[in-house]
């Protein structure tokens, strides 16, 4: 697909996303939101974060940092809102973050964008209200894949070395990872943005097979306590259960969640960031909030 083929894609995408929002109307009254924060001051809206918070949280409250998901080639914070909201009303302090997007950027560029967002956070943790230690991180699809990367080169300085990034120094206690997009080289819907993962200065470059394929990671990185969540009806939920499995074999810490084919409605992609109203959704919430407050 060309590039103005997948800007085509994104508006559609996008106007779904955008009917959908419309229809979760929420009294956001009991909240405290802090938006469009700069993490890199260059005008970019890829390069904005917003903090979402209940009125007199304690100083030590947990933190909770977001990447919202979008296939790498859509979508900025706004599309995740009610699932942040649902977080800060648990008690979390969430950090959701944005970051540009393909075909304008490539994975490379997103990967950096995303760790300058997290070293901001930490140099700027005490202005913020942030913990540095009671960190958690959640993503969906492409979101997920990204903190993925994100947690890899936090702690591990091969990796920092091979992809030319530092660290951000926040020790992250554990992650949530909703329908992780794994496999950048794809064979089914998303293999529109296959040939637009990386560019031509990433050839031959250390952090080339990572970008091309990210379970790579898995050989270096010292990753926290995992929480997976896919389903039946995930369109995408194949990538999941690979990690699970590389998980499982490597004697990883984590936890599968995969729901059933739904009776009464449909799981799909991500359900649980697009609808947080349903039953299911609920769980996830209540058993990812336990499972992060177990190591919290």
């Amino acid at each position: 697909m060309s590039k103005t083929g997948v800007l085509i894609w994104r508006y559609l995408f996008e106007s779904g996303d955008r009917r959908r929002l419309a229809k979760q109307v929420q009294d956001l009254s009991d909240l405290e939101r802090i938006l469009d924060l700069p993490y890199l001051d260059d005008g970019e809206k890829g390069h904005l974060f917003d903090v979402y918070q209940m009125p007199l949280l304690p100083e030590d409250a947990p933190v909770m940092i977001n990447i919202h998901g979008g296939g790498l080639f859509a979508s900025y914070k706004e599309v995740n809102v009610t699932f942040n909201y649902e977080w800060a009303r648990l008690g979390y302090r969430v950090v959701s973050i944005s970051y540009r997007r393909i075909p304008e950027t490539t994975l490379i560029h997103q990967i950096r964008d995303v760790m300058a967002a997290l070293r901001y956070l930490k140099e700027h943790a005490t202005d913020l209200h942030l913990d540095p230690e009671r960190c958690v991180i959640t993503g969906d699809s492409a979101g997920a894949l990204l903190a993925l990367f994100a947690l890899g080169i936090g702690k591990s300085p091969v990796l920092q070395e091979r992809f030319g990034i530092p660290g951000a120094g926040i020790p992250f206690r554990a992650a949530g990872l909703i329908s992780i997009m794994l496999d950048t080289q794809r064979k089914d819907l998303m293999r529109a943005i296959s040939d637009m993962v990386t560019e031509p200065d990433d050839a031959g470059q250390p952090w080339e097979e990572y970008l091309l394929d990210p379970a790579k990671l898995l050989e270096e990185a010292e990753l926290p306590p995992l929480f997976l969540v896919t389903s039946e009806q995930d369109l995408i939920g194949k990538d999941t259960r690979k990690l699970d499995r590389l998980l499982t074999e490597t004697d990883r810490p984590h936890t599968m969640l995969d729901f059933p084919r739904g009776e009464e409605r449909k799981l799909v992609h991500v359900f649980s960031v697009c609808y947080p109203m349903y039953p299911e959704s609920r769980e996830v919430f209540q058993r990812m909030d336990r499972f992060f407050r177990e190591v919290l």
